[in-house]
């Protein structure tokens, strides 16, 4: 009767699983035929190339495949590197007369950073940028200050109002939950750990995120104040003002006019010569990269691995974007073997993860620097973890809003004795045959002697770490030790101590190592390889209905259910290389 029953409940969660992929499947199957159906067309003379990112922009891009997007259409993203690459083009594209950046974008401030800078290099073609804004985001401000004409609308706002760090702290509703989380950590300023066991900031953690602050506004200040010709001091003065009002910041030459949208697409139509605003031919990014001409390839090439995510041994299934250690691992040995591949390009975006697979990638990256050239180059964040498998690399390009370092190591145990016993009358007993089988046991407090083992390895990781900075980076352990102890450096401090060698974004790191390579005609490759069309589509459906219960696909996306899985994932002992930081 029981095998009956599991069969009946088997066969149901089955049919309910295909049922819903196939709706999933025939709903999105619009925009599937529409987006294979949209085929590349010639970029017509006085067009102008349309900047408009009103989604989340990612490094790389390629087929962006979910469960919870695929209902609104298949869509090929472009990422950063084929917006880099689109900029570039058009700057020698005599069918591109301008560049208008259209309302709000999507991303951390050193992506916008690596647009801006291309942007700046566009415009020395001498062909002029326009920027509108309904609001003017502080994002959307430090790109669009780079253009010759700034509009907002008259009924819009001036959203600037400086960086700011917030951080959650649970131990409250932790003490409530009776949950105690047992730490081992080596690093004063390893603060991802903080928010389980204080109620508000430590000292170190408060003078860590003022430092990365304030380095990151300064370079934000100095940028648009240059750009705009205004005194750095100055705008900072004006923004603590708390300015609002378009016809305010047009006074103050914060922007240049205020008006709707029409009135600098009539500007537009000027400049590229056509009849109206109906022939204005506004190329967005997408197209324009569909448009890229023919070219022959060039024989020799240059690799470039995108690294983005928490590094683990594996993906859960949840994370879109993860570094795991087959994937990488076999991605260097290839470009190793490769003869034709002069030189690797490492582009780094991760706030680290699993100590092991961080030290196995970090080997892969060594023994491919002793055959050819490997430069890092860092995006938004490269810590922990993320610095790890960039030290070995023969140089290190980052951003000045880059969030990197963090050389520390941290363990976490969770004891839920009192939730299970006193909350929810759950008792647990262990048998067992030695003094340490059970180490790691969620259900009592973590013993002296178990800390002392636990604490031993995270100290043994830690000086592993140690050493591979300073050989990597060529500096003393004591002096990584001392700019260590798990501290996060913003791009500015990285430079000065030697974290990186130069300021640079992707482009930048391909540029350098084509140069120490040799290499002047190059083809770029592209790492991990991604699936294409109708078959990567199909690959996605099957890992989403493996790897996900109907429970996880309805509650996944809840704070709660976040963060309850969290809490049953950190079970045990793990020695793991993380910080995250969200700077707002």
């Amino acid at each position: 009767m029981k095998g009956f029953l599991k069969s009946v409940l088997a066969s149901l969660v089955a049919l309910i699983l295909y049922s819903f992929v196939f709706f999933i499947l025939f709903a999105g199957i619009a925009g599937v035929v529409a987006s294979f159906g949209d085929k590349s067309e010639p970029v017509k003379p006085n067009s102008v190339l349309h900047l408009s990112f009103k989604s989340n922009i990612s490094d790389r891009g390629g087929n962006n495949f979910s469960l919870t997007s695929i209902t609104s259409g298949f869509q090929q993203g472009v990422g950063l590197n084929g917006i880099l690459e689109c900029i570039s083009r058009a700057k020698t594209d005599d069918n591109i007369k301008c560049i208008f950046i259209d309302n709000d974008v999507q991303a951390s401030l050193a992506t916008i950073s690596e647009i801006r800078n291309a942007i700046i290099d566009f415009k020395q073609s001498g062909k002029p940028v326009y920027a509108y804004a309904d609001n003017m985001s502080q994002g959307l401000y430090y790109l669009a200050s780079v253009a010759d004409k700034i509009d907002v609308n008259p009924t819009g706002e001036m959203l600037l109002r400086g960086l700011m760090a917030n951080v959650s702290f649970y131990k409250g509703a932790l003490d409530k939950l009776g949950v105690e989380v047992q730490v081992f950590r080596h690093g004063k300023f390893k603060s991802a750990v903080e928010p389980y066991i204080l109620s508000g900031m430590s000292a170190e953690n408060r003078l860590q995120y003022q430092v990365m602050l304030n380095g990151m506004w300064g370079v934000y200040l100095q940028n648009v104040a240059e750009s705009r010709g205004i005194e750095a001091g100055q705008l900072n003065k004006i923004i603590d003002e708390g300015i609002s009002d378009p016809q305010d910041a047009k006074k103050l030459g914060l922007i240049d006019e205020v008006a709707y949208r029409d009135e600098l697409l009539n500007e537009l139509v000027a400049v590229t010569g056509v009849e109206n605003i109906d022939k204005l031919n506004l190329v967005s990014v997408g197209k324009y990269a569909k448009a890229k001409p023919f070219e022959v390839p060039a024989a020799e090439k240059i690799a470039v691995i995108y690294a983005a995510g928490e590094i683990n041994t594996e993906s859960d299934g949840y994370e879109s974007e993860v570094i795991t250690e087959k994937v990488y691992v076999d991605a260097l040995r290839e470009v190793r073997a490769d003869s034709s591949i002069k030189a690797v390009v490492l582009r780094v975006n991760s706030p680290g993860g699993s100590a092991q697979v961080s030290d196995n990638i970090w080997h892969e990256v060594e023994l491919t620097k002793q055959v050819k050239p490997v430069v890092v180059s860092m995006g938004n964040y490269a810590a922990s973890g993320g610095y790890y498998i960039s030290c070995p690399a023969s140089y290190i390009v980052a951003n000045e809003f880059t969030l990197t370092g963090s050389i520390g190591v941290f363990g976490l145990s969770l004891n839920i004795q009192k939730l299970m016993s006193n909350k929810l009358g759950i008792n647990n007993e262990v048998v067992k045959t030695n003094k340490f089988s059970d180490i790691g046991n969620s259900y009592r407090p973590v013993t002296a002697a178990e800390r002392e083992i636990i604490q031993r390895e995270v100290e043994k990781i830690y000086t592993t770490f140690v050493s591979r900075v300073s050989n990597g980076r060529n500096i003393p352990a004591e002096r990584v030790d001392s700019i260590g102890q798990g501290r996060v450096w913003c791009g500015v401090d990285a430079l000065r101590l030697h974290l990186i060698d130069a300021y640079g974004g992707l482009t930048n790191a391909i540029a350098k190592a084509a140069e120490m390579s040799e290499t002047e005609k190059y083809t770029l490759v592209e790492y991990p390889k991604q699936e294409e069309g109708f078959e990567a589509m199909m690959k996605m459906l099957t890992e989403e209905v493996r790897s996900r219960a109907i429970f996880n696909e309805l509650g996944e996306f809840t704070e709660s259910a976040k963060f309850i899985k969290s809490l049953i994932g950190a079970q045990g002992v793990q020695a793991r290389l993380e910080n995250t930081i969200e700077i707002y």
